[in-house]
């Protein structure tokens, strides 16, 4: 079987780490069935203005690519994301599959009008690519969460839906490096500070601002010596302005983007995830910090709980005051700090990248098997 895997242009590093992982898995589970990807050029590293960039970003997905398609001649074809939906006109949709990752833009709109150039432009190019989404043989949700939304905001069925959850790599396990550890602790808490740890994006459904109030909460009425580590995009001007105005910017450390070995260490290293989102397709932080064996706050919404379970605590996002109380109970007692590590630990384990390749070779051959599909 030759399956044509048709990347986006999304710089997510979620969607493109999931592209990565169905290329390695199959290379090493199942080498039988032959995965040819198809990748757009990107102009996101052109030394060009964002304006010119976006001009360049549509040309190329929607000139470049629809053309280039024609060349595709895979058995099965499988496109890795939902904002690329709309190519399923382009490849023979009844052996072409589509990943969706999750239906943020439809759930909470503000997350394009805060963040695009042009949030009308980019709200209908997401909507035209949705609108396809149900000519698709099989569509693949990361979680029963984004199931839902797919039924929700398109015209695909059950029966078309396939939830497979991502697994988590191998890289994210309790093997910790005790010199780095120790060296991380003594740069960023040199006071035997606690470190609350936040990956991800600054967008308004990441729900930093709730990050920073439980900060807060946590040295002032909880009485706790604790500072933030955020890894991922730089903080809004407006999250910047509540660090100032709640008078923390002697205990919040921003590291940006750092390669996964870094973010191994930061979670070995660190004391508590706080993971407070407003929405979630699924989730990678919660999970990543559990294998890791990092006790985990996280939000009841989203994906968040079909991932955490009971291993973590969960509270509304918005609760502040419980969240606050959640996490000072972690740093506080060391029975239950090693209780929710353990079980972190074993949840984890039940995210494996061999059981989503196995899921997903099972909806290939699916496909496959169907008579007219293999003329």
């Amino acid at each position: 079987m030759r399956v044509g895997l048709i990347r986006g242009l999304l710089d997510s590093p979620s969607i493109i780490q999931y592209a990565d992982q169905i290329l390695d898995g199959f290379h090493r589970y199942y080498p039988e069935i032959q995965i040819v990807e198809t990748r757009p050029p990107s102009p996101s590293s052109l030394p060009i203005g964002r304006i010119a960039r976006s001009v360049a970003t549509q040309t190329i997905r929607f000139g470049w690519y629809p053309r280039h398609l024609k060349k595709t001649r895979g058995d099965i074809n499988h496109i890795t994301d939902h904002v690329h939906a709309y190519l399923v006109r382009h490849v023979p949709a009844e052996r072409t599959i589509v990943t969706c990752h999750d239906l943020t833009t439809f759930v909470h709109p503000q997350n394009i009008t805060s963040t695009s150039l042009c949030p009308s432009i980019t709200t209908k190019i997401f909507q035209h690519s949705i609108s396809c989404l149900h000519e698709a043989v099989r569509v693949i949700a990361v979680s029963e969460n984004t199931k839902r939304d797919i039924l929700a905001y398109s015209r695909c069925t059950p029966d078309q839906i396939r939830v497979i959850y991502h697994g988590v790599d191998s890289i994210f396990n309790e093997s910790a490096d005790e010199g780095k550890v120790v060296a991380f602790r003594k740069k960023f808490a040199p006071d035997a500070s606690k470190l609350v740890l936040h990956v991800g994006l600054n967008t308004p459904y990441k729900n930093v601002e709730t990050v920073l109030r439980v900060l807060h909460l946590l040295n002032t009425d909880k009485r706790q010596n604790v500072r933030l580590i955020k890894i991922g995009a730089d903080f809004t001007a407006e999250q910047q302005k509540l660090i100032f105005d709640l008078g923390l910017t002697d205990r919040v450390t921003h590291l940006g983007k750092i390669p996964a070995e870094d973010l191994v260490v930061a979670y070995h290293s660190c004391d508590v995830l706080l993971f407070p989102s407003i929405y979630e397709g699924f989730g990678w932080p919660p999970l990543e910090a559990m294998a890791c064996g990092t006790p985990v706050v996280a939000s009841t919404t989203g994906a968040i709980p079909e991932v955490v379970g009971d291993a973590g605590i969960l509270q509304e996002p918005t609760a502040v005051g419980n969240i606050a109380e959640a996490v000072a109970g972690l740093l506080n007692n060391a029975d239950l700090r090693k209780h929710m590590t353990a079980s972190g630990i074993r949840r984890a384990r039940l995210f494996t990248w061999k059981r989503s390749i196995s899921q997903l070779a099972a909806v290939y051959e699916e496909i496959a098997r169907v008579p007219h599909l293999q003329s």
